[in-house]
């Protein structure tokens, strides 16, 4: 009975200092062990956002971009385990966003994308067709891509206000620099009058 005792004890003891390593490795490595609920993500992307928002008003550092991959991670992560959730458009939305500022614009369009797709009534879906063409004009430089968001921008909400940033923006791309400087002056003169 007593060695049954012992071995009881011993394996109690491996197992807790077994997960105690991990419970470590994982904090430090800021992953966190077992599921966590829909509540305690929610809690853990709301301190990485405020994390971010305080270090971005310095320089982007390498401590910035972790921290952007990692509340990254955490949107991917929430999506995934709750698709149809009521606060995963709005978090595809922040993962657009945050991928641009950390230089993914790939990912920022398949977010976007995602939106689209999976939320197609969301509050700010006419913003995120333009911010798609604005990515795609801006930083991809792949102005046919651009004309396509704007111009389904234009389709779906003809009498929004973006739309008219959108067909400007469509004027745009198809001046060339000489055509956009003169247009601009003009602007310029008309506003100075």
């Amino acid at each position: 009975m007593r060695k049954l005792l012992i071995i009881g004890f011993a394996a109690l003891l491996i197992a807790s200092c077994a997960e105690n390593g991990a419970d470590v490795n994982s904090e430090r490595d800021g992953v966190t062990s077992g599921v966590q609920s829909k509540e305690d993500r929610q809690v853990e992307i709301q301190e990485l956002e405020k994390e971010i928002s305080s270090m971005v008003k310095s320089e982007r550092t390498e401590a910035v971009d972790a921290k952007a991959e990692r509340l990254l991670k955490r949107y991917r992560d929430y999506v995934g385990q709750n698709p149809r959730d009521s606060i995963t458009a709005e978090y595809l939305f922040r993962a657009a966003d945050l991928s641009v500022g950390v230089g993914k614009y790939e990912a920022s369009i398949a977010y976007i994308d995602r939106i689209h797709k999976d939320f197609p009534k969301f509050r700010k879906s006419v913003e995120m067709w333009l911010f798609k063409g604005f990515i795609y004009e801006t930083y991809l430089n792949n102005h046919a891509k651009a004309v396509e968001s704007y111009t389904n921008l234009i389709k779906k909400y003809p009498n929004h206000r973006l739309a008219a940033d959108a067909r400007s923006s469509i004027d745009n791309l198809t001046l060339t620099e000489e055509e956009l400087i003169k247009k601009f002056k003009a602007l310029n003169a008309d506003k100075e009058i």
